[in-house]
């Protein structure tokens, strides 16, 4: 419920209740019966709606709008024995996962976190950062999209600063290995393939199975840095580092099977 917008709530009632038109009073009546709304999100309505409409994310935040997609996913996963695992760029193997994906989906904090996780990343953010080394002062900039300039800035920044970056980068693997796959494994080939000294070889930028290792690292020392004061964050955390390829699986699914996302995300980011 915190996370969906009056206007959220009114699409869901209009799609969904479809003989009544008081849609006012029940926006109010729905307030503090988030079982009820918890049905409603449930209804195929939904599903079958914005993935008709073109314009859908101009009625509806991109939070209600992936909660519904991966409500979706955890209702095809559930009732599919296995999950198709990318070995390289050309092959695929199954594996058979796919009810334990739909059981973490059917959990609501992991759900939500990871509706939230897909909605952060519709826009990129870019800053500048200002740092001394002894009486120079240099400037850095950086995007939240790019691995190398959030593991530039770790290396900057004292322990106590570092909770958001470690998290960034954490979601940020997350999501590129399970959105953009094939992105990350032509940057791999394009570097070996435009090395022109043998160190370079050594310099190779990260694969897929680099983004899960360390997304599953960074996501343990956000915890450890959430511990001791915010310990309901620190074991949902921990619950995506020891379960990251299964959530991978999940957002992949999403990706590769309900939405042109990544074309409209590339597009946008150009």
């Amino acid at each position: 419920m915190q996370d969906l917008s009056a206007r959220d709530l009114e699409f869901v009632l209009r799609t969904v209740v479809d003989k009544r038109d008081d849609y006012g009073y029940l926006q109010e009546l729905l307030h503090d019966k988030p079982d009820l709304v918890d049905l409603l999100l449930d209804d195929p309505k939904l599903f079958r709606r914005i993935a008709s409409e073109e314009d859908v994310l101009l009625k509806i935040s991109p939070y209600l709008f992936f909660e519904i997609l991966l409500r979706q996913a955890r209702k095809d996963l559930s009732h599919r024995r296995y999950t198709v695992e990318r070995v390289s760029i050309y092959r695929q193997v199954p594996v058979l996962d796919g009810t334990q994906v739909g059981e973490l989906l059917g959990r609501e904090e992991l759900r939500g976190y990871l509706a939230n996780l897909l909605a952060s990343f519709t826009k990129t953010n870019t800053a500048v950062f200002y740092f001394k080394v002894g009486s120079r002062l240099y400037k850095r900039r950086y995007s939240d999209l790019e691995v190398e300039d959030l593991l530039g800035l770790v290396r900057l920044v004292e322990d106590s600063y570092r909770y958001p970056l470690y998290l960034r980068i954490g979601e940020l693997c997350l999501f590129l290995s399970a959105v953009f796959p094939d992105y990350i494994e032509e940057k791999v080939k394009e570097h070996f393939v435009r090395a022109a000294k043998v160190e370079e070889l050594f310099r190779c930028p990260w694969g897929v199975e680099e983004y899960t290792s360390e997304g599953e690292r960074y996501y343990r020392l956000a915890a450890s840095l959430r511990e001791k004061t915010y310990p309901e964050e620190a074991a949902l955390l921990r619950t995506v580092a020891d379960n990251f390829l299964l959530l991978r699986k999940s957002l992949n699914h999403v990706a590769e099977n309900y939405l042109c996302f990544r074309q409209a995300f590339a597009l946008q980011n150009r």
